[in-house]
């Protein structure tokens, strides 16, 4: 058994305990293809990260979620997080008429629920992004549907501060292969921009991330740098921390 298949396997035994009032052992085990005596060894595994099963004596052994059980103990990977934070950044740092008056309080609860060096992680990752003015019409005029799986590719490169390897077409239509390091992602509401280094060009550069086509990771990693990099790169459109 490999760590990979263990980890996929708690995973859908947290899921199947959320969704469900009662999980069956037996049924667990069949569904998986493994052991009654491996499922008891996951079910203490899930106690261990702290997720509250507990034994329902009913027939069949079957075990379920503690009542109460709530927000708090979601399990979240780093892109869903990210999208979360990411949100609640923009819920925050948007005009809006009816105030998200609680996205402080929330973000830091969120944040605190991962490990401290994920914490860290998330919190480098928030300095990097950026909210702007409204899109112009012009560009709203322009806008294509983006890819979400484009999108999930280029916040996996600004998560993880790795280069991507990309297909973009510029405002004239020209079609180009390149390689780039997200440092910065922008919103200028409703769009969004990846700003970085292009290596192509060998200078900052702002894509859209709706003119990106097609996006795959690159092996080579960077280290992120200070928005001083590139802050001239976007002279005539002032931007604050999310």
């Amino acid at each position: 058994m490999t760590v990979s298949s263990r980890l996929e396997r708690l995973d859908r035994l947290e899921s199947w305990l959320k969704s469900d009032d009662t999980l069956l052992l037996g049924d667990a085990a069949a569904e998986l293809g493994v052991s009654l005596r491996t499922i008891h060894r996951d079910l203490e595994l899930l106690r261990d990260r702290g997720v509250p099963v507990e034994s329902d004596r009913g027939r069949g052994g079957g075990v379920r979620i503690a009542r109460g059980w709530g927000i708090g103990r979601i399990s979240l990977t780093r892109l869903e997080a990210l999208d979360l934070l990411v949100g609640l950044a923009v819920g925050g740092a948007m005009k809006q008429h009816l105030q998200m008056g609680h996205t402080d309080t929330i973000r830091r609860k969120v944040v605190a629920s991962f490990w401290a060096k994920d914490q860290r992680r998330i919190g480098e990752m928030r300095k990097r992004l950026r909210i702007g003015a409204l899109a112009s019409p012009a560009v709203l005029g322009s806008l294509e549907d983006p890819s979400c799986r484009v999108g999930d590719v280029l916040k996996e490169a600004f998560a993880l501060s790795k280069a991507l390897k990309l297909r973009y077409v510029d405002r004239k239509g020209a079609l180009t292969e390149r390689l780039f390091e997200p440092h910065f992602l922008l919103l200028n509401p409703p769009v969004w921009y990846a700003i970085g280094w292009d290596h192509l060009r060998d200078c900052a550069r702002t894509f859209r991330s709706d003119r990106i086509k097609d996006a795959t990771l690159a092996e080579s990693s960077f280290k992120p740098r200070p928005w001083s990099d590139f802050a001239h790169s976007m002279e005539g459109n002032p931007t604050r921390e999310a």
